[in-house]
């Protein structure tokens, strides 16, 4: 497969990037096929079918990202993202490198199948990761775990930021990442969002509707696909300030095309703006996720609902519907005094 020229900041996945030109192929010789023949291969061919190609890679990725743990304790973490990039990896490759064009569909129903069944080969640690994660959540939750917030110097800072933006601040005037975080404070929006999916239309002064949510994307509402679903969300700046702060990202070239894959945001942008987050470090070990729980955490706070009983105003301003990844947002509440709007 060939390889496509990278912006010197992005971080390229050689394994990835391996595994998908070995097995594209693979996968493209079983087009012609029947199903079964496709699931358990063609011997006379010498083809090895999607389920035993499954099994194999399985078997590489332990190899190569290994969990030292006892048996009863792995979860295999590296090798549970590297599956999910891989996927992705194989659709996005299948639309420009195939050898047969007319190939296309077959290959990405078979690729669907291939990367069932690899996490499926790996839904036990899967499993025993969620089961960590809750005990985790629930740990933090408590009481005597939780982290006040004062968001006071944050909000100040970020209304100052996005107003030199307003006013028309250049590169040279104004930081871009703390642009960003300002962003992903005054919205709760994510990383990629915010940098590449996101469309936001004024509907109020501190209210936006937001287009573009990332995770959860097989969910629909209203018979939309989650993605082209208009979330109606508050802010914790002025709706104005928020759309000149996304309108400097995109005028500078701090965004992607919101066709592009996600992970590039990651790749590009994750390791600097992680860095700038910490510059805002409204709690300690500040990384730029942490925004969206102070973000939720205001938004309680400024709505008036009960924060005992806030889960269905959460998945409406989040579009999370994984309660588990909403209550981790628990550990968080308002320092008495902050500020929680501006």
């Amino acid at each position: 497969m060939s390889r496509q020229l990278k912006h010197p900041e992005e971080l390229t996945n050689e394994f990835i990037e391996w595994r998908v030109s070995e097995l594209l192929a693979k996968l493209e010789a079983l087009a012609p096929y029947s199903r079964t023949q496709r699931e358990k291969g063609v011997k006379s061919e010498g083809l090895t079918g999607w389920k035993d190609l499954a099994t194999k890679e399985a078997a590489l990725l332990k190899a190569n990202y290994p969990d030292d743990r006892p048996e009863d304790q792995k979860e295999y973490g590296t090798c549970l993202r590297q599956i999910t990039i891989l996927k992705k990896g194989l659709k996005k490759a299948a639309k420009t490198e195939l050898l047969d064009k007319a190939n296309y569909n077959p290959v990405c129903t078979i690729i669907t199948h291939f990367g069932n069944a690899l996490s499926f080969l790996f839904s036990p640690y899967k499993e025993k990761q969620n089961v960590r994660y809750r005990e985790s959540v629930e740990t933090r939750s408590k009481v005597e775990n939780r982290i006040p917030l004062n968001l006071s110097p944050y909000l100040i800072k970020a209304k100052e930021v996005l107003t030199e933006v307003a006013n028309g601040a250049t590169l040279f005037d104004v930081e871009w990442r703390d642009v960003s975080c300002a962003l992903a404070l005054a919205t709760g929006r994510r990383m990629a969002e915010v940098h590449l999916s996101a469309k936001f239309r004024r509907i109020g002064d501190y209210e936006l509707g937001f287009k573009g949510q990332l995770k959860g994307k097989s969910r629909k509402l209203d018979g939309q696909k989650l993605r082209d679903f208009e979330f109606a969300i508050p802010t914790l700046l002025s709706a104005d300030l928020v759309l000149a702060g996304m309108e400097f990202l995109e005028k500078h070239d701090k965004r992607f095309p919101p066709t592009e894959d996600p992970e590039r945001v990651n790749r590009r942008w994750s390791k600097v703006l992680n860095e700038c987050a910490k510059d805002w470090a409204i709690i300690e070990d500040m990384t730029y996720h942490k925004f969206r729980g102070a973000y939720l955490k205001a938004c309680i706070a400024n709505s008036g609902v009960d924060p005992f009983d806030y889960l269905d105003y959460a998945r409406s301003i989040l579009g999370d519907n994984d309660e588990a990844t909403i209550k981790a947002y628990q550990r968080f509440e308002i320092k008495q005094g902050s500020i929680t709007k501006l």
